[in-house]
């Protein structure tokens, strides 16, 4: 599969936490898949390197963004038109759904060669059409949570204590916050 984000991208725990470090400036279809990407090696490679990592974790992703069970039978009969409409719902780069395709052998090596040329004709392998109408998601548990003890009454600090944050100031999870660069 193409690199998720020619952009810059890290992930490693930092004692029992995960730290993900990636370009927010990325269009959607991109940023979820490099998120996917990344989650991949957090989950598979925290204790060992193998040869194999960066292909582990790009499958991680490609299941994890389109599992194989619901994302099989939409990729069938593929055309430009298609992908695009499949983009929409799924929220990845058209380019990441012809190598699922490819990967999960519904379409040929063939079939794959002339939906790159297609979409190369169009101007579309390094900017695809919707990347900026897509929406990205927000987390909000964590949110709701947070509005649910307040409003039973806990204070922002008793919140961070529960939450496990020692420092009542920094608890930036359980609460509404205006966007800003952070490390997620």
């Amino acid at each position: 599969m193409p690199s998720a984000c020619p952009r810059a991208r890290l992930s490693q725990w930092v004692d029992d936490h995960p730290v993900v470090l990636i370009n927010q400036t990325a269009p959607v279809d991109r940023l979820r898949l490099t998120l996917g990407h990344e989650l991949g090696h957090l989950c598979l490679h925290s204790s060992e390197v193998t040869l194999t990592m960066e292909e582990d974790a790009t499958r991680f992703a490609a299941e994890f963004l389109m599992p194989e069970e619901v994302i099989r039978p939409q990729l069938r009969n593929l055309t430009l038109g298609r992908l695009h409409d499949l983009k929409r719902e799924w929220g990845t780069s058209m380019q990441a759904l012809i190598e699922r395709a490819r990967d999960l052998n519904v379409i040929s090596s063939d079939k794959r060669t002339n939906l790159y040329k297609a979409l190369s004709n169009k101007g579309w392998r390094t900017q695809e059409p919707l990347s900026n109408e897509l929406i990205p998601e927000v987390p909000a548990l964590a949110q709701s949570i947070g509005e649910a003890m307040a409003s039973k009454g806990l204070t922002r600090e008793e919140i961070a204590s529960i939450a496990g944050f020692s420092d009542p100031s920094r608890n930036t999870t359980f609460v509404a916050q205006e966007r800003r660069l952070r490390v997620i």
